[in-house]
């Protein structure tokens, strides 16, 4: 939520200028993990780190463990909406899920002719998201075909919304397609 729609109680957790930034940072790059937020910020880790804590506390922000990594989103998102945008913060997964969306029911080698990866390495991300319940599988006799299982209308308004800060240009591309002004 902007700054200027939080209740009084909660500007005043944001009156330091560092967590100021740090909130806005997590609003803007939701489902960052750590090191990118630190990257992007330029604060030195300790202070970051007690800062992210302190707004995690105060309960503006969540933080959500994805692997070895601890991500960050605003304390209003939904659940389904966290692991989701967890996994469109990653490049290959984010064409892989955009590629589903804009062509149904892609085969395996299709995909990795997009993607321009391994069909290993496809295959592992394509587990990775079976197993997120962002996609399945569906088995035409000796071929696969892959189809989304989440909400696509959700799918589009998180790319829509978080566009500018997933720097893709294929998303920019499919973002002024959908669009929703």
């Amino acid at each position: 939520m902007p700054y200027e729609y939080l209740n009084e109680k909660n500007k005043k957790v944001l009156e330091l200028e560092n967590r100021r930034k740090i909130y806005e940072l997590v609003r803007k790059y939701s489902g960052s993990h750590f090191r990118e937020l630190e990257r992007k910020s330029k604060i030195p880790i300790g202070i970051l780190k007690y800062h992210l804590d302190f707004l995690n506390k105060h309960g503006l922000i969540k933080q959500e463990k994805d692997g070895n990594n601890i991500r960050y989103f605003l304390a209003n998102i939904k659940f389904e909406n966290m692991k989701l945008l967890s996994l469109l913060r990653q490049k290959s997964i984010r064409r892989i899920i955009l590629f589903i969306l804009t062509n149904k029911k892609p085969y395996h080698q299709d995909i990795v002719k997009f993607v321009g990866l391994s069909p290993s390495t496809v295959s592992w991300h394509i587990k990775k998201l079976i197993k997120s319940n962002v996609i399945t599988e569906i088995k035409e006799g000796r071929k696969i075909t892959y189809s989304l299982l989440i909400d696509e209308e959700e799918v589009i308004k998180l790319l829509v919304y978080y566009k500018e800060s997933l720097f893709d240009s294929l998303v920019n591309k499919a973002g002024e397609m959908w669009d929703i002004n």
